[in-house]
């Protein structure tokens, strides 16, 4: 046990990193940044909370109530960053695709019979 307790402060410490880097991001940083940033806090967010399964399951009953206040208090604010995260990108893809047109389209496709191209 004492090696998984030794692991976890660097995994806990990558989702604070994380929840930062997101709630620091403004309008102007890319989609890109936030679908990057999303994925690997999703992976280390996966990676504490196996670690934490881990631990509570070696836990005595004493320390178990405990241990999960703390483990629940860093999921749940990571979820909230990768929620945000999550919300940015929608709200980034559902403008973009506002802003598309069948002009946009190359004539070839905007000439198609749409009744035409069934399967």
């Amino acid at each position: 046990m004492k090696k998984l307790k030794r692991k976890r402060p660097t995994e806990r410490a990558k989702v604070t990193r994380f929840i930062t880097t997101i709630n620091e991001f403004t309008g102007d940083t890319p989609l890109d940044d936030y679908e990057h940033y999303r994925g690997m806090f999703q992976e280390t967010l996966d990676q504490l909370v196996r670690l934490d399964d881990y631990i509570q399951d070696l836990l005595e009953d004493s320390e178990y109530t405990a241990e999960v206040e703390i483990c629940e208090e860093y999921i749940d604010s990571a979820k909230r960053a990768i929620l945000k995260a999550n919300q940015e990108i929608g709200r980034r893809l559902d403008s973009s695709a506002a802003n598309f047109s069948i002009s946009e389209l190359p004539s070839a496709l905007r000439q198609l019979d749409p009744l035409s191209l069934t399967w």
